[in-house]
């Protein structure tokens, strides 16, 4: 998972008129729920023209999995969801409806995750509703937020292509990212797979710098020094953004704990 700069950026004014029109409609409607609810249905068009727009700052990527094909077409997700919101134990609750049409609560999500989480939106503590809509501030939310820099910084990789906590986080941090992996099935098969393949790709292209290195030590030469460059450059290539799954390389460079590759991994862009 990595940073989306979402709230660095601000939609087309078009779009923000015609949402500032059709929230109009759903607040007329806030006390009959039914009803409420049918409006925010049948506003779901004015969220989908967001689409390609939110794609473009994830260069066409989930913002969770961070994955294109293999987590399926691209759902315009609302973290908090519109309608009704469940907690631990699945109790379900009125839902942020008032977010329905605000920018800031959409995320680009692949539709297995998506289809996954649902409704799911437990939180530790205070809960906002309608009359304290300002409390969403307050609010700790299990789920991490791929819109949230240190929410990004709690989620890892092994070397199996599995989810899991960064090391060294307190209990509240590594409950996050359990229920996270779970809730946006960060575990489903073909996702894991894939970022299997990328940490082994990049653990053979360590190894072979590692072995260009020591030759070139020994015998050196301009072709070997150029070969170093050229196999640097690809692993570099695969923690750059533009990259599927590039915060799997980063996390792979990282506990390579060989120095080189460490500096690498923090110079990704």
């Amino acid at each position: 998972m990595r940073h989306i700069p979402l709230l660095q950026q601000t939609p087309p004014q078009a779009w923000l008129d015609k949402a500032a029109r059709a929230n109009i409609e759903i607040e007329a409607a806030k006390n009959d729920r039914i009803k409420r609810n049918q409006i925010i249905e049948s506003k779901s068009n004015i969220w989908g023209e967001l689409k390609d727009w939110l794609l473009q700052l994830s260069d066409q990527k989930c913002w969770f999995s961070e994955a294109k094909d293999c987590f399926q077409d691209w759902d315009v997700e609302h973290y908090r969801p519109k309608k009704s919101a469940k907690n631990l134990e699945s109790i379900e609750r009125d839902g942020y409806w008032w977010l329905s049409l605000d920018w800031k609560n959409y995320r680009i999500c692949g539709r297995v995750g998506n289809v996954h989480k649902g409704t799911f939106f437990p939180v530790k503590g205070i809960v906002a509703d309608e009359n304290h809509r300002a409390l969403t501030e307050d609010e700790l939310p299990y789920l991490l937020d791929p819109i949230v820099k240190a929410d990004c910084q709690l989620l890892s990789f092994n070397q199996l292509g599995e989810a899991i906590p960064a090391p060294g986080l307190d209990d509240w941090s590594k409950t996050r990212v359990e229920v996270s992996v779970k809730q946006y099935k960060l575990y489903y098969d073909r996702l894991t797979l894939m970022r299997k393949d990328i940490w082994d790709t990049c653990t053979a292209l360590i190894n072979e710098i590692q072995n260009l290195m020591l030759d070139q030590v020994n015998n050196p030469s301009a072709h070997k020094k150029t070969k170093i460059e050229e196999k640097m450059e690809l692993l570099a290539s695969y923690t750059s953004r533009k990259k599927v799954c590039s915060s799997v390389a980063i996390v792979c460079l990282q506990k390579s704990e060989i120095g080189w590759a460490v500096r690498l991994s923090g110079e990704a862009n």
